[in-house]
């Protein structure tokens, strides 16, 4: 009888504890930190770009950009891998629309 107590203690007991293990969330995916998501071409931002970019060269100059305060303003930081111009694809990634 005490065997038999101490068994359905020890079920409870692991029933409890399984029953409070945290909810796992799904493996992330290799580098999915380290990948930003994909600009999405908004007709609107590539738009934007274009009437910026007036030699028409694929890339935005700080002379450019002083066009619109807010791309003149974050230049710099759009300007991804430091050439110092902002192409359609950094412009697209540094520019994009929130989401509502």
């Amino acid at each position: 009888m005490k065997t038999y107590i101490a068994l359905m203690a020890a079920a409870l007991v692991s029933a409890v504890a399984l029953g409070q293990e945290e909810a796992r969330s799904p493996p992330a995916t290799p580098n999915a930190v380290n990948t930003p998501p994909p600009a999405t071409d908004s007709p609107a931002m590539v738009a934007i770009f274009e009437k910026l970019d007036t030699n028409h060269d694929g890339k935005i100059s700080p002379e450019e950009a002083q066009a619109e305060p807010t791309v003149s303003t974050n230049f710099a930081s759009a300007d991804t891998n430091h050439d110092g111009a902002v192409s359609k694809e950094e412009f697209l990634v540094a520019f994009k629309p929130r989401s509502q």
